[in-house]
């Protein structure tokens, strides 16, 4: 029996002491006792305090100049009170605790760090800290563990903004008297009954510059004013443009002031010390001067200041508002404002999805915008709420914009609410104006040297959460963030990391310089985190070269362009230049640039080049790790995956993003890349651009926005599945005024993506390049209005480069009638519509009908209208600006072999049924020529200006039984070198006898041709005749040009006159044809709507709660079956899930919860294609 005991006293305590708060720790010596210090004597101010023993902070010592806690050292803070530390730097070469992960600090803890700008460079061995930070050495452990506190949630009710109708009473821009005197410099001035907060009387008074008659009136005036009004009443004042002039004497209001606030003259009231251009709002109910709210925006010479004050009389359910702006660049932005509301408006109740019981009275709040623009963003602070449930909050906000808080068809554009306050909290200490040693004063003419907080190579552990940092990052050069993972490489358990380092829970706003930045390091997690109002990008992968990382759960409001690289110019809230990332479950809610933009530098930069990271160009052809469940609203563009980082920071031009299944092997076979469920809406320019090889965006939302998506192709196959486009949903935003010239405006119903350009098309699925195929896309509200023109599906406008005529939709539904009045699935314009030109590309918009449910014709080809494309057996829609045809067509593709002929010569082409019918191509980029397959027409090229001395032809879109007969114009007197390369290899100057070419007698000849090794040469007319076909047969859900290789042929002209280009006049007629006539005409039909309501699982649907997160800890548990596959032939898709409900283990459950894989890849039967 003893020995039991005794094991259970020793198990006990060893739980005790694992379970010690660090606080709790044995042997602490406490801050406040000098016998804790050398000489016993605390720290004094400005003191450089060095730790070697364990120090716990038990009280707010003076402002010192550093803190280093030595290795051996350690540094705890008490939770018995709420302290302060103010100081230039902490670095920790030891240990730094504010609570612990299993032991939550519950008390309130200030760091403040200090200084200038150039003071001083801290520098150990090869790492730079720099100023003003918090810095982690090698050795250095900092765990923070700010009290448990929900980061951010989302709306289940729409907060509609402040209107007559629901709840607000009175507002003087919207009055009668905003127009009285407004030009007055001076104070504006109410007096409202403080029963009803009826107008009881208005005046505003010059007191802000001299003149002759109002100058010596208008300070009695207001004194009278506010001497004269009664007991009970609502006096309420706001400065306009300026207060104070030496020429006015404003005694009399100062006193009368002095008298309502304090009761008796005091000579030192806080309207004394209002300067010039200095905001000042003061409101108070006459007669309690307990009531009084008072402020000052001091004019520090910034962009602008606003004061803003209240008074809630509860009694009466009446608010009271009033505040005073003053801007320092454009005087026509001066205002003041009053308002009178009801405290159910004034205080309204957030209905959110998450329990936020854990947000307490007084903490700041942000709601987010749901329109285009960020800045619609609004803050409040809870206040205490007697009736609210668990998933309900009171605010302080008087909402000017609605925020919108339902699901719409399948998109989820409910507005963000996140918590900026947190318990512990990091801040940099700013000046009030932009010291000239940040050499940046030009740009930003305010203080943009805040704090940092920096992890070098070798800490021990780092574990932030529940921290909030303030003015934090320096934007005065590279390096310096409010959170920096600096070259620590592998910090998770391929570094022997036992527990992998991690920011969560965290607040960061009002930042100079990013948000996180997590540079030449590999494992770290970054997760639901709040970042807010910053300049330059802000989840930052810095070098290109960062491996594994999680980025999951987090918000970020407000990017704003930065100066730190050129691309901080057009920022990204999520700027990912690694492929070897985590990205889920963030939200991109607002900025000036990107919301989540992947773009790969071709081989790591700055100290992570050259240590193995990546080889040159892996990036590029890397499959990312994960992209599921991202949310982009109201930044100029949404998502964007294009573009490379030169090697000077600079961003460059086409990706080139194809990824492999061994990315270093380009023989090796194409890796699928699935982004999976992004929610894009309401970005100006566009929801989405993606540029690569073999991607494919599956359960896709998008909704409001000039282009919904655009993909690009690199290489392979690239789609939309299983997706929701709404062009215009019953999120109306904020209406936009537009300017009608002449200064002269007017209001539009609904806001628009770019109120500058109000006649910008409105286009949902944009094809470019391709082939590109849509299969099971549900559309929704696209109806042209006299401001613009709208389509379901278009064509990337003002385009200079072909579009593949095997661009395929396929299982696309609509939930409108397809008319002039109530929407289009198709429109494409020309140079005569706003918004679309004529350029090479535009000429050659194309898409397949696989299976009937674009056109209601199965195998029917829309192109575009003019008589180059149109035969006897097309027919044209009016309300598309399109052509559908009953052939399918493919395209004749020229490309320059000599780089000397540029600018000398352009191609043209003409139909031989009908030789007026005469298309040109500016070949500014590539020319490329639409055309029938099959046999039924024919074609031949010709040259304004010169022949090239050589170029390549490449049959686009051919296969089995579809194949093409043209001919090309070329010197009479000529000799030419030819090639082709597909189907069979063929070489005029070839030694080898089975690779020559066969010249055959006629053109009837050649179209009996089926060996693809013959030509036929014309003298006379200078035409050469070529047979384009493939044997292959393209099976359904075939997104490739050609089933095997395209037709490619290579002209090299190595004599005779260039000049002899043009054969069109000898041509016909011997080779006139007569028109094509027939069965299988089409005709103008009723398409009706197909789908009233998306199926129910299409699109990303709800993007909160997470679905790759449950209340469970431990290690995944088994995989599920594999889902039936999208697909019964030609290729599909399955996944299949995991959960994170495996108790027993210890896993990270952050990665790998789903899979993909292909399907059915047996070819299917060839669909009916007419014709």
């Amino acid at each position: 029996m003893r020995t039991v005991l005794l094991f259970l006293v020793l198990g006990s305590l060893s739980c005790c002491v694992l379970c010690l708060c660090p606080h709790q720790t044995p042997g602490l010596r406490r801050w406040s006792h000098g016998s804790s210090w050398p000489g016993n004597k605390k720290p004094g101010t400005h003191a450089r305090v060095v730790i070697t023993d364990a120090i716990l902070l038990d009280e707010s010592p003076p402002e010192l100049s550093s803190v280093t806690i030595e290795t051996g050292g350690r540094l705890v803070w008490s939770p018995d009170g709420d302290y302060n530390l103010t100081t230039q730097y902490i670095l920790i070469k030891g240990r730094f605790d504010i609570g612990s992960d299993d032991c939550k600090f519950n008390r309130k803890a200030n760091i403040t760090l200090t200084g200038i700008r150039g003071k001083y460079r801290y520098v150990m061995g090869p790492h730079l800290f720099g100023e003003k930070f918090i810095g982690v050495a090698p050795g250095g452990t900092l765990e923070l563990h700010g009290r448990e506190k929900l980061s951010w949630t989302k709306l289940t009710r729409t907060l509609p903004k402040l209107t007559s109708a629901n709840g607000l009473h009175y507002e003087h821009i919207k009055s009668n008297h905003s127009s009285d005197g407004s030009w007055k410099k001076g104070i504006h001035a109410y007096v409202m009954d403080g029963r009803n907060g009826h107008v009881i009387d208005f005046a505003n008074y010059i007191l802000g510059e001299y003149n002759s008659y109002y100058s010596p009136r208008d300070p009695k005036s207001l004194a009278g004013l506010i001497n004269n009004t009664k007991d009970g009443n609502i006096i309420l004042l706001s400065v306009k443009t300026n207060l104070v002039d030496p020429r006015v004497n404003l005694t009399p209001v100062y006193e009368a002031v002095e008298t309502l606030t304090d009761g008796h003259v005091t000579g030192n009231g806080l309207i004394r010390s209002v300067q010039k251009g200095d905001a000042f709002a003061l409101i108070i109910q006459k007669g309690k001067p307990e009531t009084l709210d008072q402020k000052i925006s001091v004019n520090y010479k910034l962009r602008s200041q606003t004061a803003k004050v209240s008074l809630t009389l509860w009694d009466r359910q009446l608010k009271f508002s009033v505040s005073s702006h003053i801007d320092n660049k454009y005087s026509y932005l001066n205002s003041v404002n009053f308002r009178v509301l009801s405290t159910t408006a004034a205080y309204p109740i957030l209905h959110v999805i998450d329990d936020v019981s854990t947000w307490q009275p007084g903490d700041k709040v942000i709601v987010t915008s749901t329109d285009f623009q960020w800045t619609q963003t609004e803050e409040g602070s809870v206040i205490k709420c007697v009736t609210c449930h668990h998933n309900q909050v009171q605010v302080d906000l008087e909402p000017r914009y609605t925020h919108w808080g339902q699901m719409e068809d399948g998109v989820d554009q409910r507005a963000e609410v996140a918590l900026l306050t947190r318990n512990i909290r990091v801040e940099g200490r700013m000046e009030t104006t932009c010291p000239p040693s940040n050499r940046n004063c030009n740009t930003f003419n305010y203080d943009t040297f805040g704090g940092h907080v920096k992890f070098v190579k070798g800490f021990k552990d780092v574990h932030i959460e529940g921290v909030e940092l303030l003015h934090m990052g320096q934007q005065s050069e590279k390096g310096f963030y409010p959170i920096h993972f600096h070259m620590t490489h592998d910090i998770d358990s391929v570094g022997n990391y036992s527990n992998p380092a991690w920011v969560r829970h965290c607040s960061i706003h009002h930042t100079y310089s990013r948000c996180v930045t997590v540079h030449g390091t590999h494992g770290a997690t970054v997760q639901d985190n709040v970042g807010y109002d910053h300049l330059g990008h802000c989840y930052f992968l810095e070098d290109g070269g960062e491996k594994r990382n999680v980025f999951d759960g987090n918000l970020g409001v407000g990017t704003r362009k930065g100066s730190i690289l050129p691309s901080d110019g057009n920022p990204a809230t999520f700027w990912m230049t690694s492929p070897s990332v985590y990205l889920r479950n963030n939200v991109a809610a607002g900025g000036e640039g990107v919301g989540i933009w992947y773009v790969y530098p071709d081989e790591p930069m700055g100290p992570s080049n050259g240590l193995g990271f990546f080889q040159k160009n892996e990036a590029k052809h890397t499959a990312l790790l994960e992209f599921n469940n991202n949310v982009a609203h109201s930044n100029v563009q949404g998502m964007f995956m294009d573009n490379i980082i030169e090697p000077d920071e600079s961003v460059g031009d086409n990706n080139h993003y194809d990824a492999r299944e061994d990315p270093l092997n380009m023989t090796s076979p194409f890796k699928e890349v699935v982004l999976y469920r992004l929610t894009a809406y309401k970005n100006q320019y566009q929801n989405a651009w993606i540029r690569g090889g073999l991607i494919r965006m599956d359960h896709a939302s998008f909704a409001d926005s000039g282009r919904s998506l655009t993909i690009a192709r690199v290489a392979a196959d690239q789609s939309l599945t299983n997706s929701i486009v709404i062009g215009e949903s019953r999120n109306l935003g904020e209406p936009s005024r537009i300017s009608l010239g002449n200064q002269k405006y007017t209001d539009m119903p609904r806001s628009i993506p770019l109120p500058y350009d109000p006649h910008q098309p409105l286009t949902g699925f944009n094809f470019y390049d391709g082939p590109v195929y849509i299969k099971n896309v549900w559309f929704s509200s696209f109806i042209s209005n006299i401001n613009y023109t709208a389509g379901a599906i278009g064509f990337l406008r003002k385009n200079d480069y072909s579009s593949s005529p095997s661009n395929m939709a396929t299982n696309v539904k609509f939930n409108f009638l397809d008319g002039p009045s109530t929407g289009n699935r198709v429109y494409d314009g020309n140079e005569t519509i706003h918004g679309f030109g004529n350029n090479d590309g535009d000429k050659t918009a194309t898409i397949r009908d696989t299976d009937g449910s674009l056109t209601g014709y199965p195998g029917a080809t829309v192109v575009k209208p003019g008589s180059f494309y149109h035969n006897s057996r097309c027919y044209r829609r009016d309300n598309w600006n399109m052509q559908i045809c009953p052939q399918e067509f493919g395209s004749l593709s020229i490309r320059l072999g000599s780089a000397g002929d540029h600018g000398k010569t352009h191609p043209f082409m003409i139909r031989d049924d009908n030789p007026a019918a005469k298309m040109t191509e500016t070949w500014a980029r590539s020319a490329s020529f639409p055309v029938t397959l099959g046999g039924q027409h024919s074609y031949t090229l010709h040259w304004n200006g010169i022949v090239p001395h050589e170029f390549h032809i490449v049959g686009d879109g051919i296969d089995k039984d579809h194949w093409l007969r043209f001919g090309v114009c070329l010197p009479r007197d000529g000799k030419f070198h030819i090639w082709q390369f597909s189907p069979v290899y063929r070489d005029s100057g070839s030694k080898w006898d089975n690779q020559h070419w066969t010249e055959l007698a006629s053109v009837a000849e050649l179209e009996k041709d089926t060996s693809g090794k013959s030509y036929f040469w014309d003298k006379h007319t200078g035409l050469m005749f070529f047979k384009m076909f493939d044997n292959n047969e393209r099976f359904n859900n075939e997104t490739d040009a050609c089933p095997n290789g395209c037709p490619y042929i290579r002209i090299q002209v190595l004599s005779g006159n260039l000049h002899d280009g043009d054969c069109s006049s000898r041509a016909y007629g011997p080779y006139r044809r007569s028109p094509v006539a027939g069965v299988h005409t089409l005709h103008k039909n009723a398409l009706q709507a197909t789908a009233s309501q998306p199926p129910r699982d299409w699109g990303a649907g709800r993007t909160r709660p997470f679905l790759t997160r449950t209340p469970v800890s431990g290690q995944y548990g088994q995989w599920s079956g594999w889902s039936h596959c999208s697909n019964t032939c030609g290729g599909g898709s399955q996944t299949r899930h995991r959960a994170c409900d495996n108790k027993h283990g210890a896993e990270d459950c952050q990665r790998h919860h789903v899979e993909h894989r292909t399907c059915n890849t047996k070819p299917c039967p060839t669909s009916l294609l007419m014709g």
